[in-house]
């Protein structure tokens, strides 16, 4: 029972990982329309699910060398503009000194079978607070979508001090436009 409620908090950082999209260090794009340039053309972002991507009544709770959990979201571009994805940032709330003992992967998936994934980050889910600047593989055009894998986890050497601990996250995404003048794939 005590591990149980030690390692609730662990787990409940990527409780609320509403990951929220920005452009420009703008606003949440899933909540703003962005226009950019010339009349009507908009940038404008959804995510799939809608709704917590992480919760221990569903997921469990992480604790040191507890399995892997991995959940997928789509963003979709619902706006006329394409975009790649360049930098992931974290905003934490509750005990962030939970966010130095859980590691976190995200992937940006591949299209097709055969397709290798892109691995946009790997690393403790703490650096995210700084930003992280990444390499999105592919653009993504107008009423296309791609799809992200997050992999959260508790190394097994993570210590006692992560008991009793309890956060959340929040995990931003900034894309760039357009892709085809930044001299990246597409």
């Amino acid at each position: 029972m005590k591990n149980r409620k030690i390692f609730t908090s662990a787990f409940i950082i990527a409780l609320f990982f509403s990951l929220v999209l920005f452009a420009a260090n703008q606003p949440s794009a899933s909540a703003h329309t962005i226009f950019l340039g010339r009349k009507g053309k908009n940038l404008d972002i959804e995510l799939s699910p809608k709704q917590r991507l992480f919760h221990p009544d569903v997921d469990g709770y992480f604790y040191p060398g507890s399995p892997k959990i991995t959940k997928y979201l789509k963003v979709i571009n619902v706006g006329d503009l394409p975009f790649r994805i360049c930098k992931l940032n974290a905003t934490f709330y509750g005990d962030v000194y939970l966010a130095t003992g859980l590691e976190i992967e995200i992937l940006e998936l591949g299209k097709g079978k055969g397709e290798e994934p892109n691995l946009l980050y790997n690393g403790t889910l703490s650096k995210l607070s700084e930003g992280v600047e990444v390499n999105g593989k592919r653009a993504i055009p107008q009423r296309q979508s791609v799809t992200l894998q997050l992999t959260v986890w508790m190394p097994e050497t993570a210590g006692n001090e992560y008991q009793g601990l309890n956060m959340t996250a929040d995990i931003a995404i900034t894309v760039r436009f357009p892709p085809a003048h930044d001299g990246g794939n597409s």
